[in-house]
């Protein structure tokens, strides 16, 4: 399982804007993109304008595809005029375990 943290900043006047773009590109992951196990994304604690979206793929090629997908490249652009600055992304490669 490929698992991906991506932190994104809003621009502090634009983050409805921002929300409602994200929301989006959630919805039209989980309906469009095959091999997506988990798509969310969650607010900072600390600072209001940053989200976190957590997200579960089975494996390399299907984020990949999710990276290059229509949706994805629009939703993406389309978020542009709302950020802060660039975000972050980190891949791992994970497995579950249980505690």
């Amino acid at each position: 399982m490929i698992t991906v943290h991506a932190i994104v900043h809003a621009a502090p006047e634009h983050r409805e804007a921002y929300l409602e773009g994200l929301r989006g590109l959630q919805a039209s992951t989980l309906a469009n993109d095959a091999g997506c196990l988990s798509y969310q994304f969650y607010a900072s604690i600390d600072d209001e304008h940053t989200f976190v979206c957590v997200e579960e793929w089975t494996d390399m090629d299907a984020l990949r595809a999710h990276i290059e997908a229509p949706h994805h490249v629009a939703a993406s652009a389309a978020l542009d005029e709302f950020r802060d600055r660039p975000g972050e992304l980190r891949v791992f490669e994970s497995h579950p375990i249980d505690l």
